[in-house]
């Protein structure tokens, strides 16, 4: 059974392709999702077929010069109602606060008590 994902777009790209990772979606509205320019708060419902009750949906797109590509696998990267944000929310990773942490010591010790 296909699971029912909105993938929202939370910036402006170009060049935008959602995919299962070879071929484009066709939205609910009939449209081929291959080559789109979006804008922020852009919304397109599309159903991912689950093999195995897993699914992809891939996003490749352009921001400014950049080529950049999301994965998602459905349903886990899915909220509750099946939403999926671009860019993808990642979580924090503990070297990213130890390194942050570093940083404000290092910025503390410059300004001095």
């Amino acid at each position: 059974m296909p699971y029912r994902v909105k993938v929202h777009f939370e910036k402006p790209y170009t060049a935008v392709t959602v995919s299962n990772g070879h071929y484009p979606y066709v939205d609910t509205h009939g449209m081929t999702l291959e080559n789109l320019n979006v804008g922020t708060g852009a919304m397109y419902q599309i159903s991912v077929a689950l093999i195995n009750g897993a699914g992809t949906v891939v996003i490749d797109a352009t921001d400014g010069a950049d080529k950049i590509r999301f994965r998602y696998a459905i349903p886990f990267d899915c909220d509750n109602d099946g939403n999926i944000e671009v860019p993808k929310i990642a979580a924090v990773s503990q070297s990213d606060v130890d390194k942050l942490a570093e940083e404000i010591e290092a910025i503390k010790q410059r300004i001095g008590p």
